[in-house]
């Protein structure tokens, strides 16, 4: 493939300061931009922003395998800027959540429902295709039975809200998937950053935080652990 790795990045830094500049400057200070996410709800609420990350990501990561096999760089591009979208869209369902009143327990259940729906199928291709490397398989594997149980009980003993070490796993997923799409794509910079290595560093601290944020959730920790940090610390 002959893709062109500063048009690439430059287009995806755009999109995220887009993104984060109308999520801090824009909607928080513009009560036309809040009147229209209320009025269309039904197409823009939090959840539904929520469902375009949980429902898109794995076509979308289909769609840039088979532009990488058929060599097609267009599809790629625009498969690639899809997926950064989408990833940043994490951002923007929280601030319309929060901005529009439309906070609640369900819409925060399924922001973090959608990340996972997002990032283990990319994670997954991504082991096999165009990386193949057994170990990150693994490694994938476990990070997603954490995420699986930390899923089914989240809420139970803890806010259902993504806590600070579930955003920290998120991010450093999203960093490992992209990190991935280089092979194949970006050979050279593959090689000369030595992204093997890095993948796989970036893949043990997203089972460490895995497992952390799984364990933030039992009802050990918050009978144990979170009562003696607010009654000591």
């Amino acid at each position: 493939m002959s893709m062109n790795f500063g048009l690439e990045i430059f287009v995806s830094l755009v999109i995220v300061a887009l993104v984060i500049f109308f999520c801090f400057r824009i909607l928080p200070r513009n009560a036309n931009v809040i009147v229209f996410f209320i009025d269309n709800k039904k197409y823009l609420s939090p959840n539904c922003i929520s469902n375009w990350r949980k429902y898109l990501g794995a076509p979308t990561v289909l769609t840039f395998i088979f532009a990488v096999m058929v060599e097609n760089d267009l599809l790629a591009y625009i498969s690639v800027w899809i997926f950064v979208f989408l990833a940043i869209s994490d951002l923007l369902d929280g601030a319309v959540a929060r901005n529009c009143n439309m906070m609640t327990p369900e819409g925060a259940k399924l922001d973090a429902q959608a990340d996972k729906w997002f990032d283990l199928p990319a994670l997954f291709a991504f082991c096999l295709f165009p990386v193949y490397e057994p170990i990150y398989f693994i490694i994938v594997s476990c990070i997603a039975i954490f995420d699986i149980i930390g899923q089914f009980i989240r809420g139970k003993n803890s806010p259902p809200e993504a806590g600070i070490i579930g955003k920290a796993k998120t991010t450093v997923k999203f960093i490992c998937i992209y990190l991935m799409s280089f092979a194949g794509r970006y050979d050279e910079i593959y090689q000369l950053l030595k992204l093997e290595t890095v993948i796989l560093i970036l893949l043990f601290l997203a089972l460490l935080l895995a497992g952390l944020s799984m364990g933030m959730k039992t009802k050990w920790y918050h009978d144990y652990i979170r009562k003696y940090i607010q009654d000591y610390v």
